[in-house]
C-alpha cells in the first residue's frame, strides 16, 4: 500500500497560506521494531512524534516532514493523524473493553476510526483570542492550542503529577493576557481556570469523548478515548507475534531481515497466511 491522502482538522500555516492536506504511509516492520526496541524508553508523546515523522511523507508543501514539524502540530492534528495511521495499519474497527462506572459490569465497545475523526475546523489560524471575566474585571487572552512539543516537554512531570503538567502546558500556551489595554505580567487565576475549556473549543479533536450508556444498568456516562495509549498498546502487545512472523518469512522464503522489515504489516500478514495455508495443506519449502 502506498501513501494515502488525509485531511487534518486544524492544519498549518506556511508562508501565509493554510494547509490541511497530508500524506501518510502505513507502518512497516521498521517502525514496529523501533517501538519494541529503542522506542520503549520514550514517552508516549515522543513515540507519536517518531511514528508520525517516519510515516508522514508530506504535509501541505512540506516534504519531507521532520520531527520538529511534527512536534509543532496541535494535539488534535497529531491525534487525527494517529487515528488515520491506525486505520492504515490495523484497520477501521476498534474493539475496546471497559467497565461501567456505576455497576462495574464489563462492556464490549465496537468503534470505527471514521466515527472518531472530526471534520476540518472553521478557523485557519494557530493563534486565538478569548475573553475571560472575573467579577468586574475582564481579560483578553491570546493563546495557542497545545502541541506535541508541549506534551514532550512535560512528559516527565506528568508521570509524577498530571495536574502540574497540565498547569505548565497551560502557561506555555498563553501568549499574552491584556487588561484595560495593558499586558499583565502575572496570569490571573480566572484565566488559568477558564482557559482550558476555551482551548478545547478550538481543538476538539485533542480529546475524543465517548457518550455511552451501560446495557446492564442503563447508566449514562462519558469517557475519553485515548488513541495514543490504545494504539501503542496494540503494537506493544504483539511483540512475540511480530518476531515470529519475521522468523517464519526468513526461514521459509530465505528473505533477509531488512527486506522483511520494509514490508508493511498487511503485506507481511498476507505472506504469513499463504505460508500457513501451504503448511496446513502439506506443502513443502
Amino acid at each position: 500500500m502506498g501513501r494515502v491522502a488525509v485531511t487534518l482538522p486544524g492544519g498549518i500555516g506556511v508562508d501565509g497560506q493554510w494547509y490541511r492536506d497530508a500524506w501518510l504511509k502505513p507502518l512497516t516492520g521498521v517502525e514496529e521494531e523501533f517501538l519494541l526496541d529503542q522506542g520503549r524508553f520514550l514517552s508516549p508523546a515522543a513515540k507519536v512524534t517518531e511514528l508520525l515523522s517516519r510515516c508522514l511523507s508530506r504535509l501541505g508543501p512540506i516534504e519531507p516532514v521532520d520531527a520538529g514539524t511534527v512536534r509543532r502540530l496541535s494535539v488534535g492534528d497529531r491525534e487525527s493523524l494517529l487515528l488515520h495511521l491506525r486505520r492504515l495499519t490495523l484497520g477501521d474497527r476498534v474493539a475496546c473493553i471497559l467497565h461501567c462506572p456505576a455497576c462495574a459490569k464489563k462492556m464490549d465497545l465496537d468503534l470505527r476510526v471514521g466515527e472518531l475523526l472530526l471534520p476540518p475546523y472553521r478557523h485557519e489560524t494557530s493563534i486565538h483570542e478569548a475573553c475571560v471575566e472575573e467579577g468586574e474585571a475582564s481579560f483578553r487572552v491570546v493563546f495557542r492550542p497545545p502541541n506535541g512539543e508541549d506534551q514532550e516537554e512535560v512528559a516527565t512531570l506528568a508521570a509524577n503529577s498530571l495536574a502540574s503538567a497540565q498547569h505548565l502546558v497551560l502557561r506555555r500556551c498563553i501568549l499574552r493576557v491584556i487588561a484595560n489595554g495593558k499586558e499583565v505580567a502575572e496570569f490571573p487565576e480566572a484565566v488559568l481556570s477558564q482557559l482550558p475549556a476555551k482551548m478545547a473549543e478550538v481543538d476538539p479533536q485533542a480529546e475524543v469523548l465517548l457518550d455511552l450508556s451501560c446495557p446492564e444498568c442503563e447508566a449514562k456516562f462519558i469517557v475519553p478515548f485515548d488513541i495514543t495509549d490504545y494504539f501503542l498498546k496494540e503494537l506493544g502487545n504483539q511483540e512475540r507475534d511480530f518476531y515470529r512472523g519475521i522468523h517464519l518469512l526468513s526461514y521459509h522464503y530465505h528473505w533477509d531481515e531488512e527486506s522483511i522489515l520494509n514490508l508493511d504489516r498487511r503485506k507481511r500478514h498476507v505472506y504469513i497466511e499463504l505460508l500457513a495455508d501451504q503448511v496446513a495443506g502439506g506443502g513443502h519449502r
